[in-house]
């Protein structure tokens, strides 16, 4: 185990515990991979087993696991109880069920989290559980340790953007950037020591023109390279820790529209960057790169709001999008990627995986934008 890294857990724990007490709750049940891993280290795969870390203001914290999992539970290495039930489904009397109300009690005020799936929370349902999302908001802001990493994740990012625009050329299909993928992989081994297959992927993704101007269809293998605006993404998770980098790309010299639509799109890319600071509102960021580019004709050319989240997972809070009750508050991760999309021609976007700082923000991606450099002729 990392060193420090258990201080780590213990100040999440602790800041959790915190915000269990300040809702006058008696108790959270932490059911999600994330979340758990998160607060402690431990990765499993539930499956259709139901798995639960209980957390109370005070003393140790309590696992409910299948007994399957108990010995892996038990090399956890904080302090902590184990309470085993036999099997999912079980006989009376040695359910999830039975080996919860061990732990929670009939007048106990419990939280659970919003990702919780509807057939396991009715049957808690007797617990009357509350819905919060305690430890999603506790990953808004992250650690010097998160940071870290994440910083790390980005250089792997930028890496394999580059493998992905180096493979591409009109005429040959997107497999080439895919190619890549062990190449990459590689990469991460050797720099980190380690690629945890449970905590880790790997996402090259290229949208040949006309396809980026549907930015969440899947790539076909067979897509080949054509004119026209290509968007290439690398969308990874390194050891647990996400972080991305995108970029619009010709493979041909544009012409004057398409250079003028790329040009808009950095346009709104810095309208967004000049307001990022502690205590401005995601709402607002998005509403004025939005309201920008409705102004210069494009309100019928948008898809998605300005920016998301980024850290363990590759979308979480806070949201840059109108309607966002968010607030930018120093070290929280997000990315910056408006879009320009015609459909038959192709989409324009770039997106950076960007900190917030005490007095603006920094790019932990570093990849060219400009339009000369995406021009690969």
């Amino acid at each position: 185990m990392e060193t420090g890294i258990l201080d780590e857990y213990e100040l999440r724990l602790n800041k959790l515990r915190r915000l269990i007490e300040n809702k006058e709750l008696d108790a959270a049940l932490i059911t999600s991979t994330d979340s758990i891993f998160y607060l402690t280290g431990f990765r499993y795969q539930p499956f259709e087993r139901p798995f639960f870390l209980v957390v109370r203001p005070e003393g140790d914290l309590v696992f409910v696991t299948p007994r399957l999992e108990a010995e892996n539970v038990a090399a956890i290495p904080l302090l902590h109880r184990i309470l085993e039930y036999t099997e999912y489904p079980a006989p009376k009397g040695e359910t999830f069920l039975d080996a919860l109300a061990q732990v929670i009690g009939e007048h106990d005020v419990i939280a659970v989290e919003p990702s919780m799936p509807a057939e396991l929370m009715r049957a808690l349902e007797h617990f009357f559980p509350m819905v919060e999302p305690l430890v999603e908001r506790l990953r808004l802001v992250k650690s010097p340790y998160e940071i870290s990493r994440i910083e790390r994740a980005a250089r792997f990012c930028d890496l394999g953007l580059r493998m992905v625009m180096d493979a591409a050329r009109i005429g040959t299909s997107i497999q080439g950037g895919y190619d890549r993928i062990p190449e990459l992989r590689n990469a991460i081994v050797e720099g980190e020591g380690k690629f945890d297959q449970h905590t880790s992927s790997i996402w090259l993704g290229v949208w040949a023109a006309p396809f980026s101007a549907q930015p969440h269809r899947f790539p076909e293998p067979t897509d080949i390279f054509g004119e026209g605006p290509n968007v290439g993404l690398s969308f990874l998770r390194v050891n647990g820790y996400s972080a991305e980098t995108e970029r619009t790309f010709f493979l041909h010299r544009t012409s004057g529209d398409q250079a003028a639509v790329f040009a808009t799109m950095l346009a709104a890319r810095n309208i967004a960057y000049d307001m990022l600071r502690p205590g401005v509102s995601a709402h607002e960021v998005d509403h004025k790169v939005m309201s920008f580019l409705r102004s210069e004709g494009f309100g019928g050319n948008l898809l998605h709001r300005t920016g998301h989240g980024i850290g363990m997972a590759g979308h979480e809070g806070p949201w840059l999008a109108e309607g966002s009750d968010d607030i930018l508050q120093e070290n929280m991760l997000i990315s910056v990627e408006p879009g320009i999309y015609w459909h038959g021609q192709g989409g324009y976007r770039h997106s950076d995986t960007v900190l917030i700082t005490a007095d603006g923000y920094r790019k932990l991606t570093d990849f060219p934008s400009d339009l000369d450099s995406m021009t690969l002729v």
